[in-house]
């Protein structure tokens, strides 16, 4: 029980603070009240014995004639007329050896065998109090022809000065509650007042170290209170700023890192296909010769012998493969860029529509649909017209090759800004197979192919990849298994010198 006690106390330095302050002003209250209690006593004590002096002073002189009677019946008449006085309660005579008269009010039983003071020990013309069980008493000698011979004894109750006492603890124990239940009103206001701030503070902390960067505590003091809630809004702000550059350095850094491994992949990309292309060129060139005079002797052999005769088909066979090796010969050209480029300002909608038709003539592609999306306000592109449809040839033959049978591919442009300059983008998207992640990488390296039973010789897109490459341009590919593929071309938006004068002048 104490510990659940201590630990609500613990809790929370506002209930410290007016246990602490309705303490202190307990103690302090009771310390009072006793002081005050005890003052009050004594200062009651001596206004009773400074009445009880006088009035024992007068009464002696009586009762010093009424010993010159030696009557005792006269000592008590002259004892009577001080407990007129209500403060008084009894009186009496004595001498060493006995109670001489006695006098109490109504109500007092006095006790003869109570101890009485020696008169040896009293000094004349001089009053001495003493306690005496509940009463105080004061004590003066009677002189009478000039000896002490009796002494006089008046007695006041000490439950006068209880009775005062417990009215003044009784005033003090109210105006003690009123100042504690007032202290604890002013501690309940002052310690929310105080510690509300720093409750604030407590709050903001905690949500501070749960990730909201965003909290901020009010400032309603210029006192160190309000200072430490200041610097702590200057704290969450510094925190939040360097968090801000912190995801703004990392975003960059991932930016420039997959930028990096983007232009490492081309890069080794170029590489090959520059290697390969160097070699293409000089086998292409090496082999056309002789790839010549096969087939002009194949020929030469089918002429000069009768249809009927066996070799015919053997002939037939060769003048075919003959005839496929230079095809391939010519892709490794076109690979190579020996092509000559004649650049013109074409609109791409229509060079893609054109394309399409030409496309669905094909065997491959009859049942090939489309599902156009393009932006009309494409600017005019400077690109070879000739090689990019062979681009976009390769692209629609490889969508339907995919699809492998009825199936729509869908052809997007629109135009983009990158780095402040202005591109052209192109997709298309169909609905195939799609291709497996080990393929992405190598689909534009020369004589890579996916396509099964010698279907492609491989160098369609290594020769649409050079093609977009010398353009300025891109080509990307991303693909999910089952679910298709999409084939991105950018070209930059570029203005011929010439044409750009004739605008100016047209202008």
């Amino acid at each position: 029980m104490l510990a659940r006690i201590a630990t609500f106390i613990d809790a929370s330095v506002g209930r410290r603070l007016a246990i602490g302050l309705a303490t202190t002003l307990l103690a302090g209250l009771a310390l009072c009240t006793s002081l005050f209690v005890r003052d009050e006593r004594r200062e009651m004590q001596e206004i009773l014995f400074e009445k009880g002096k006088t009035a024992i002073d007068i009464t002696s002189m009586r009762i010093a004639r009424a010993l010159d009677t030696n009557s005792r019946l006269n000592l008590e008449e002259e004892l009577r007329p001080v407990l007129e006085d209500r403060d008084f309660d009894y009186a009496y005579v004595f001498d060493d050896t006995r109670i001489l008269a006695t006098a109490s009010d109504a109500g007092v039983v006095f006790n003869p065998q109570m101890p009485r003071p020696l008169l040896g020990s009293l000094h004349p013309g001089r009053q001495t109090p003493r306690i005496a069980g509940e009463y105080m008493e004061i004590v003066m000698p009677v002189e009478s022809n000039g000896r002490t011979a009796a002494g006089l004894a008046l007695g006041v109750s000490l439950d006068l000065m209880a009775r005062q006492g417990r009215r003044i603890r009784l005033r003090l124990l109210l105006v003690t509650a009123g100042l504690i239940s007032s202290a604890l009103v002013v501690s309940f206001w002052w310690t929310r007042r105080m510690l509300g701030p720093l409750l604030e503070l407590t709050r903001g902390a905690q949500r501070l170290s749960a990730g909201d960067l965003s909290v901020r505590v009010p400032v309603d003091s210029i006192d160190e209170i309000g200072s430490l809630a200041t610097t702590f809004n200057q704290l969450a702000d510094s925190l939040q700023r360097t968090i801000r550059e912190k995801d703004r350095a990392l975003t960059e850094t991932n930016r420039l890192y997959r930028n990096l491994k983007v232009a490492r992949a081309r890069l080794g990309r170029a590489e090959r296909l520059s290697a390969v292309g160097m070699l293409a060129a000089g086998v292409s060139h090496e082999l056309n010769n002789p790839l010549g005079i096969i087939l002009a002797t194949a020929g030469n052999l089918r002429e000069g012998l009768d249809a009927r005769n066996p070799w015919q088909e053997d002939i037939a066979i060769i003048e075919q493969e003959t005839e496929r090796c230079r095809r391939i010969i010519e892709g490794l050209l076109n690979f190579a860029a020996s092509g000559e480029s004649d650049p013109v300002e074409v609109d791409i909608n229509a060079l893609l529509r054109e394309t399409f038709a030409l496309v669905v003539r094909d065997e491959r592609a009859r049942n090939l649909a489309a599902a156009w999306a393009l932006d009309p306000h494409l600017p005019l592109l400077l690109i070879d017209p000739r090689q990019m449809q062979q681009v976009f040839l390769n692209l629609l033959l490889n969508a339907a090759d995919a699809m492998d049978g009825p199936g729509v591919v869908t052809v997007r442009s629109a135009e983009s800004i990158d780095g402040g300059q202005r591109k052209v983008l192109i997709e298309f998207i169909d609905g195939g197979s799609g291709i497996h992640p080990n393929d992405l990488d190598h689909i534009f390296d020369p004589f890579y192919t996916t396509k099964k039973g010698g279907a492609g010789y491989g160098l369609g897109l290594a020769v649409s990849y050079g093609i977009v490459a010398g353009h300025g341009g891109e080509i990307t590919v991303a693909s999910e298994l089952g679910r298709g593929s999409t084939f991105t071309i950018t070209l930059p938006v570029r203005f011929d010198a010439s044409h750009a004068q004739t605008h100016e002048h047209m202008r």
